[in-house]
């Protein structure tokens, strides 16, 4: 019974995590894909207290793959999950990953979202994206990049 209920209880967060809408320097790109799908992250390796910055998550969405799912890491550990499910247990940790979901968002075809961020905390942070068939939660691309804050 108790297997049970926790099953369900990581299903309902993680259909809770879809839902619900999160929030100069040389650039980095992480890229992958599955089939015709891809998803790329483009954006800087480092930033000063205090700056704005972009990451854009770009690429191509092949039916079934038509939604994206991004979430910022505050406490980088071994970088991104492969998947999209693997990702979000990590719920489950949050002094330990720190995340925030701040992208989920219907895509197709080719699509480009530009994330914005600033660089408010000293240290290494990073970006985990998913694109993602919505009805099962499968992965069909993935990428993690990462950056450091300094003063």
């Amino acid at each position: 019974m108790k297997m049970l209920r926790l099953g369900f209880l990581i299903a309902a967060v993680a259909t809770l995590l879809i839902a619900v809408p999160g929030a100069a320097s040389e650039a980095s790109m992480q890229s992958s894909h599955s089939g015709d799908s891809s998803l790329r992250l483009i954006g800087p390796t480092s930033n000063k207290l205090g700056a704005a910055f972009e990451y854009t998550i770009s690429g191509a969405a092949v039916s079934p793959a038509n939604y994206v799912v991004a979430w910022e890491q505050f406490y980088p550990q071994s970088g991104c999950a492969n998947t999209y499910a693997a990702e979000s247990t990590r719920v489950f940790l949050p002094n330990t990953y720190g995340w925030t979901l701040f992208e989920n968002k219907s895509v197709s075809h080719n699509y480009s979202i530009v994330e914005q961020f600033g660089a408010d905390h000293v240290g290494k942070h990073g970006i985990c994206a998913y694109l993602i068939d919505l009805a099962t939660g499968d992965t069909y691309a993935y990428a993690g990049a990462f950056w450091t804050n300094h003063k």
